[in-house]
């Protein structure tokens, strides 16, 4: 294939992949901002409605029927009055034609009121010839229903009188004479309404198309490479479960489950050789953190020390999250069921030996998290440790929201940033990144978690159970027990930190 063959076909991925990212930022407004539309539809249907109706008024309309015969007769042979049949048709034509300006002229409307003893006409007349004959019809308008009736009354009196002016002599002969109308020939419909919401709705994907339109985030690995800067470290795709009624199954988001797809298994298998690759000799305490929480970081930490377990490395697992710690939970495995070893008055190391890797944790006592959470403590303890395993991985918190990550980040050798796919905005990773980058750490690279089989070539759609994004109740705010939301030294705090899910 020459080279400008793959110029073309690149530039063709290109724009099929833009297509597709297109598609999904607006799916992902959607998502976000469908109450938008409906909030939107809703309000602009009551503001028309409410408009429609205060400016409704019922209309009640009133009909006559005429003929329309001259007063020019002529003699036939047998001496029998003739009328002009082609003048009335022409007759009845002009009046209809004439009858705004005979209005104009308040010749017919000054007869109106001086015959109704009124000050001004309370309705509207229309006048319609009926095409081919000398028939029109007089129409009256109006809100009232009596006094429409009355005008075209005294219309039908005094029409002719007011068109001799223009037309000269006519004589109308009633055919269809006006009835009192009962009800209003319009009525008030909530059409507006419908229409009012529709309204509503294209204003609010107008709002989800500028959200669209804006939103940047990391949706492929060549977002990670050119917009991120990082390593593509592994891509993990999203597991989901089958649900069985009244059947208890294992969900947790571990390779050692026999329940994960294979696609998982082969993508953290590549995560681990990848991770093998980039990493360097000296660099055995690694770091793994995020922007948010809800992305994942946790199971990546969990999974990578699993596989690096099954290589044949001896790894230590760090719960560094002491606010809100989740890798028990992510294990699948009862802290009260592992038999721990006091490492020091601040923590203590545990083996979990159906998984081949240790599991650090550190005091949950209230006054121990500033001495845990020292960098001199820290660099101490990981410098001990360092010379008896091959990799301490720690899970941290996400380095967006809190200092802790970054306080850590100065103590390890190396830092793996998770990246949930098509979720937090660019300019907060590369916050993150830069977060922890102020330190001696090197940033390995990047997993792209979560990650859709349309946009990153897997075939199979397993998917990455990453807990969800937003859970942010556990940093929310800073409280007694040095944890964010529940009180991490609290029955309740504990409670949610082993209720949380293996994705936090």
């Amino acid at each position: 294939m020459s080279s400008t063959d793959k110029n073309t076909k690149t530039s063709a991925e290109k724009k099929e992949e833009q297509s597709v990212i297109y598609l999904s930022d607006i799916w992902k407004g959607v998502i976000k901002f469908w109450w938008v539309a409906v909030i939107l539809g809703i309000i602009v249907s009551l503001i028309l409605s409410l408009t429609s109706y205060s400016k409704f008024r019922p209309v009640y309309e009133t009909s006559a029927t005429f003929t329309v015969n001259t007063e020019t007769l002529s003699l036939s042979g047998e001496g029998l009055p003739s009328y002009a049949y082609y003048y009335d048709n022409a007759t009845a034509s002009n009046l209809a034609d004439t009858f705004p300006y005979i209005l104009q002229s308040d010749i017919l409307t000054e007869a109106i009121r001086d015959d109704l003893d009124i000050s001004y006409v309370p309705a509207s007349l229309s006048a319609k010839a009926i095409s081919s004959t000398n028939m029109f019809t007089l129409t009256a308008s109006g809100s009232d229903p009596q006094a429409t009736y009355d005008v075209l009354c005294s219309a039908m009196k005094n029409y002719p009188t007011a068109a001799k002016y223009l037309v000269g002599n006519v004589r109308l002969t009633v055919i269809s004479k006006p009835v009192l109308p009962t009800e209003p020939v319009n009525k008030f419909t909530f059409a507006v309404a419908f229409r009012g919401f529709g309204i509503g709705v294209l204003l609010g994907a107008a709002w989800i198309f500028i959200y669209a339109l804006f939103r940047k985030t990391a949706k492929t690995k060549r977002d990670v490479t050119e917009k991120l800067k990082l390593d593509v470290v592994g891509t993990l795709p999203e597991v989901t479960f089958k649900r069985y009624k009244n059947q208890k199954t294992d969900r947790s988001i571990l390779i050692k489950n026999e329940r994960i797809g294979k696609g998982f298994l082969e993508s953290v298998r590549v995560m681990r050789n990848t991770f093998l690759h980039l990493v360097k000799e000296n660099e055995k305490v690694i770091m793994v953190t995020s922007t948010a929480p809800g992305e994942g970081k946790t199971s990546v930490s969990v999974n990578l020390a699993l596989s690096l377990a099954d290589s044949g490395k001896k790894i230590l697992l760090v719960d560094g999250d002491m606010r809100n710690p989740s890798v028990p939970g992510a294990l699948n495995v009862n802290e009260k069921e592992l038999k721990f070893t006091q490492e020091n008055e601040l923590c203590s190391i545990a083996p979990v030996e159906k998984y081949n890797v240790s599991y650090l944790r550190f005091t949950d006592k209230e006054h121990t998290y500033w001495k845990v959470m020292n960098v001199d403590y820290l660099t101490g303890l990981f410098g001990k440790l360092r010379d008896e395993y091959d990799f301490i991985i720690v899970d941290t918190p996400p380095c967006g929201l809190v200092s802790d990550s970054m306080l850590i980040a100065g103590t390890v050798d190396a830092i793996i940033y998770v990246v949930l796919q098509d979720t937090v905005r660019i300019n907060r990773i590369l916050g993150g990144i830069d977060t922890v980058s102020h330190t001696d750490s090197r940033v390995i690279g990047a997993v792209m978690n979560g990650a859709q089989s349309g946009l990153v070539g897997y075939g199979e759609n397993y998917g990455y159970a990453y807990g969800g994004y937003g859970h942010y109740k556990n940093y929310s705010r800073y409280g007694y027990g040095y944890g964010y939301g529940y009180g991490y030294g609290s029955r309740r705090g504990k409670t949610k930190a082993k209720q949380k899910s293996a994705g936090k």
